[in-house]
Protein backbone atom coordinates (compact mmCIF):
# COMPACT_ATOMS: atom_id res chain seq x y z
CA UNK A 1 0.00 0.00 0.00
CA UNK A 2 1.17 3.29 -0.52
CA UNK A 3 0.81 5.42 2.46
CA UNK A 4 1.80 9.55 3.15
CA UNK A 5 3.33 10.32 6.62
CA UNK A 6 2.25 13.85 7.43
CA UNK A 7 4.23 14.60 10.50
CA UNK A 8 7.45 12.06 11.21
CA UNK A 9 7.09 13.27 14.91
CA UNK A 10 7.13 10.96 17.13
CA UNK A 11 4.69 8.65 16.82
CA UNK A 12 4.73 9.37 12.77
CA UNK A 13 8.45 8.01 12.46
CA UNK A 14 7.14 4.70 14.14
CA UNK A 15 4.41 4.00 12.54
CA UNK A 16 6.24 4.63 9.27
CA UNK A 17 9.08 2.37 10.37
CA UNK A 18 6.71 -0.57 11.36
CA UNK A 19 5.30 0.00 7.73
CA UNK A 20 7.77 -0.54 5.75
CA UNK A 21 9.17 -3.54 7.43
CA UNK A 22 5.55 -4.95 6.42
CA UNK A 23 6.14 -3.78 2.93
CA UNK A 24 4.55 -0.36 2.09
CA UNK A 25 6.32 1.97 0.27
CA UNK A 26 6.26 5.64 1.96
CA UNK A 27 6.13 9.63 1.15
CA UNK A 28 7.11 11.14 4.69
CA UNK A 29 6.97 14.79 5.52
CA UNK A 30 8.05 16.58 8.28
CA UNK A 31 6.43 19.95 9.72
CA UNK A 32 9.45 21.43 10.10
CA UNK A 33 12.93 21.03 9.24
CA UNK A 34 13.45 18.00 7.39
CA UNK A 35 16.87 17.12 8.54
CA UNK A 36 15.40 16.11 11.19
CA UNK A 37 14.21 13.05 9.99
CA UNK A 38 17.17 11.98 7.54
CA UNK A 39 18.37 9.19 9.77
CA UNK A 40 15.07 7.42 9.56
CA UNK A 41 15.23 8.20 5.90
CA UNK A 42 18.14 6.26 5.43
CA UNK A 43 16.98 3.57 7.82
CA UNK A 44 13.88 2.49 5.72
CA UNK A 45 15.94 2.60 2.41
CA UNK A 46 13.97 1.92 -0.77
CA UNK A 47 10.87 1.85 1.00
CA UNK A 48 10.32 5.51 2.13
CA UNK A 49 11.52 9.09 0.22
CA UNK A 50 10.98 12.52 1.98
CA UNK A 51 8.21 14.60 0.64
CA UNK A 52 6.40 18.11 1.46
CA UNK A 53 3.07 17.86 3.25
CA UNK A 54 1.49 18.19 -0.28
CA UNK A 55 3.03 15.42 -1.92
CA UNK A 56 3.05 13.06 0.94
CA UNK A 57 -1.13 13.31 0.97
CA UNK A 58 -1.21 13.36 -2.97
CA UNK A 59 0.96 10.17 -2.74
CA UNK A 60 -0.66 8.12 -0.21
CA UNK A 61 -3.97 5.77 -0.48
CA UNK A 62 -3.73 5.97 2.98
CA UNK A 63 -2.72 8.96 4.93
CA UNK A 64 -0.93 9.02 8.61
CA UNK A 65 -2.18 12.43 9.99
CA UNK A 66 -0.32 12.92 12.81
CA UNK A 67 0.14 16.66 13.88
CA UNK A 68 0.50 18.30 16.62
CA UNK A 69 -2.70 19.81 17.70
CA UNK A 70 -1.97 23.82 17.31
CA UNK A 71 -0.38 23.47 13.67
CA UNK A 72 -4.06 21.81 12.42
CA UNK A 73 -5.08 24.89 10.39
CA UNK A 74 -1.41 25.53 8.78
CA UNK A 75 -1.33 21.99 7.73
CA UNK A 76 -5.04 21.48 6.24
CA UNK A 77 -4.30 24.76 4.24
CA UNK A 78 -1.15 23.06 2.81
CA UNK A 79 -3.12 19.84 1.91
CA UNK A 80 -5.80 21.49 0.45
CA UNK A 81 -8.29 18.74 -1.28
CA UNK A 82 -5.16 16.31 -1.81
CA UNK A 83 -7.03 13.89 0.69
CA UNK A 84 -10.35 14.31 -1.28
CA UNK A 85 -11.60 10.45 -0.89
CA UNK A 86 -8.81 9.04 0.98
CA UNK A 87 -8.80 7.06 4.28
CA UNK A 88 -6.97 9.38 6.84
CA UNK A 89 -5.61 8.12 10.43
CA UNK A 90 -5.50 10.75 13.05
CA UNK A 91 -3.58 10.62 15.66
CA UNK A 92 -4.49 13.55 17.84
CA UNK A 93 -5.47 14.70 21.36
CA UNK A 94 -6.96 17.86 21.75
CA UNK A 95 -3.33 19.32 23.80
CA UNK A 96 -3.10 23.06 24.50
CA UNK A 97 -0.03 24.69 24.95
CA UNK A 98 0.45 27.63 27.32
CA UNK A 99 2.75 30.73 26.96
CA UNK A 100 5.55 28.31 28.88
CA UNK A 101 4.50 25.38 26.80
CA UNK A 102 2.87 23.84 29.34
CA UNK A 103 0.50 21.25 27.88
CA UNK A 104 -3.04 20.19 28.73
CA UNK A 105 -5.64 18.69 27.56
CA UNK A 106 -8.39 21.52 26.31
CA UNK A 107 -11.37 19.98 28.79
CA UNK A 108 -13.80 23.05 27.24
CA UNK A 109 -13.13 21.91 23.94
CA UNK A 110 -13.99 17.87 24.92
CA UNK A 111 -16.85 18.80 26.03
CA UNK A 112 -18.71 18.72 22.88
CA UNK A 113 -16.09 17.96 20.01
CA UNK A 114 -13.19 15.74 19.70
CA UNK A 115 -10.33 16.23 17.08
CA UNK A 116 -11.74 14.10 14.50
CA UNK A 117 -14.82 15.54 14.34
CA UNK A 118 -12.82 18.90 13.93
CA UNK A 119 -10.93 17.29 11.54
CA UNK A 120 -13.69 15.78 9.28
CA UNK A 121 -15.39 18.84 9.22
CA UNK A 122 -12.57 20.38 8.14
CA UNK A 123 -11.86 18.01 5.29
CA UNK A 124 -15.39 16.86 4.76
CA UNK A 125 -14.23 14.44 1.57
CA UNK A 126 -11.55 12.85 3.33
CA UNK A 127 -12.66 9.52 5.10
CA UNK A 128 -11.33 10.60 9.30
CA UNK A 129 -9.84 7.24 11.22
CA UNK A 130 -9.05 7.97 14.67
CA UNK A 131 -6.76 5.54 16.21
CA UNK A 132 -3.29 5.46 17.71
CA UNK A 133 -4.15 8.40 20.33
CA UNK A 134 -3.91 6.32 23.44
CA UNK A 135 0.15 5.55 23.90
CA UNK A 136 2.81 7.51 23.93
CA UNK A 137 5.05 7.06 21.00
CA UNK A 138 8.12 5.07 22.65
CA UNK A 139 5.24 2.53 23.31
CA UNK A 140 3.77 2.25 19.48
CA UNK A 141 7.00 -0.30 18.79
CA UNK A 142 5.52 -4.04 19.31
CA UNK A 143 9.01 -4.76 20.26
CA UNK A 144 8.17 -3.25 23.86
CA UNK A 145 5.66 -5.95 24.41
CA UNK A 146 7.28 -8.60 23.73
CA UNK A 147 7.86 -9.88 27.65
CA UNK A 148 3.59 -8.93 27.91
CA UNK A 149 0.99 -11.17 28.15
CA UNK A 150 -0.78 -9.44 25.95
CA UNK A 151 -0.63 -7.05 22.96
CA UNK A 152 -2.22 -3.87 23.39
CA UNK A 153 -5.29 -3.24 21.57
CA UNK A 154 -5.39 0.02 19.17
CA UNK A 155 -9.09 0.97 19.54
CA UNK A 156 -10.35 3.07 16.21
CA UNK A 157 -13.54 4.55 15.19
CA UNK A 158 -14.61 6.00 11.96
CA UNK A 159 -17.78 6.86 9.87
CA UNK A 160 -16.60 4.54 7.00
CA UNK A 161 -16.15 0.95 7.15
CA UNK A 162 -13.89 0.56 4.07
CA UNK A 163 -11.14 3.33 5.70
CA UNK A 164 -12.26 1.46 8.52
CA UNK A 165 -10.69 -1.71 6.98
CA UNK A 166 -7.41 -0.03 5.75
CA UNK A 167 -6.80 1.13 9.30
CA UNK A 168 -7.22 -2.80 10.41
CA UNK A 169 -4.73 -3.74 8.36
CA UNK A 170 -2.33 -1.18 9.29
CA UNK A 171 -2.69 -1.58 12.70
CA UNK A 172 -2.03 -5.73 12.16
CA UNK A 173 0.70 -4.55 10.24
CA UNK A 174 2.01 -2.24 13.18
CA UNK A 175 2.51 -5.32 15.77
CA UNK A 176 -1.06 -4.55 17.47
CA UNK A 177 -4.92 -5.49 17.55
CA UNK A 178 -7.35 -3.73 16.42
CA UNK A 179 -10.68 -2.79 17.79
CA UNK A 180 -13.52 -0.91 16.28
CA UNK A 181 -14.90 1.24 19.20
CA UNK A 182 -18.26 2.74 16.17
CA UNK A 183 -18.31 5.43 14.86
CA UNK A 184 -16.57 9.23 15.16
CA UNK A 185 -18.13 10.65 17.12
CA UNK A 186 -16.79 7.87 19.23
CA UNK A 187 -13.59 9.93 19.33
CA UNK A 188 -15.02 11.93 21.92
CA UNK A 189 -14.28 8.97 24.74
CA UNK A 190 -11.17 7.82 23.14
CA UNK A 191 -9.72 11.61 24.02
CA UNK A 192 -11.69 11.36 27.32
CA UNK A 193 -9.95 7.63 27.93
CA UNK A 194 -6.35 9.57 27.11
CA UNK A 195 -7.08 11.87 30.20
CA UNK A 196 -7.92 8.77 32.36
CA UNK A 197 -4.50 7.17 31.31
CA UNK A 198 -2.63 10.48 32.30
CA UNK A 199 -4.30 10.23 35.86
CA UNK A 200 -3.67 6.11 36.26
CA UNK A 201 -0.03 7.27 35.50
CA UNK A 202 0.14 10.24 38.25
CA UNK A 203 -1.29 8.05 40.48
CA UNK A 204 -0.92 4.52 40.50
CA UNK A 205 2.78 5.03 38.97
CA UNK A 206 5.49 6.98 39.27
CA UNK A 207 4.11 10.30 37.48
CA UNK A 208 3.13 11.19 33.80
CA UNK A 209 6.27 10.44 32.47
CA UNK A 210 5.09 6.45 33.11
CA UNK A 211 2.68 6.73 30.27
CA UNK A 212 5.25 4.96 28.71
CA UNK A 213 4.76 1.86 30.07
CA UNK A 214 0.46 1.81 29.78
CA UNK A 215 -2.02 0.47 27.14
CA UNK A 216 -5.45 -1.20 27.01
CA UNK A 217 -6.31 -3.99 26.08
CA UNK A 218 -9.49 -6.25 25.51
CA UNK A 219 -9.68 -9.17 27.83
CA UNK A 220 -12.43 -11.81 26.88
CA UNK A 221 -13.10 -14.76 29.31
CA UNK A 222 -12.29 -17.88 28.89
CA UNK A 223 -14.42 -20.06 28.66
CA UNK A 224 -16.76 -17.39 30.16
CA UNK A 225 -18.35 -15.75 32.95
CA UNK A 226 -19.27 -17.76 35.65
CA UNK A 227 -23.00 -17.60 36.43
CA UNK A 228 -24.69 -18.73 39.65
CA UNK A 229 -28.13 -19.26 40.10
CA UNK A 230 -29.84 -16.09 41.36
CA UNK A 231 -32.08 -16.53 44.72
CA UNK A 232 -35.56 -14.65 45.01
Amino acid sequence: MKIGILNAGNIGSRLARAWAAAGHDLVIAKDGEDRKIAPLLAELGDRARLGTIREAAEFGEAVLFSVYWPRVNAIVSEVGDALDGKAVIETMNPLGVTSDFVHFHDLKFMRDNSTSEDLQRRLPKARIVKAFNLMAAPALEAAAWSASPLRPNIFYVTDYPAAGDVTRELITDAGFRPINAGLLNGARQLEQVGVLLHHIATHEYGGDTDLIRLALTVVEASPGPIVRERIA
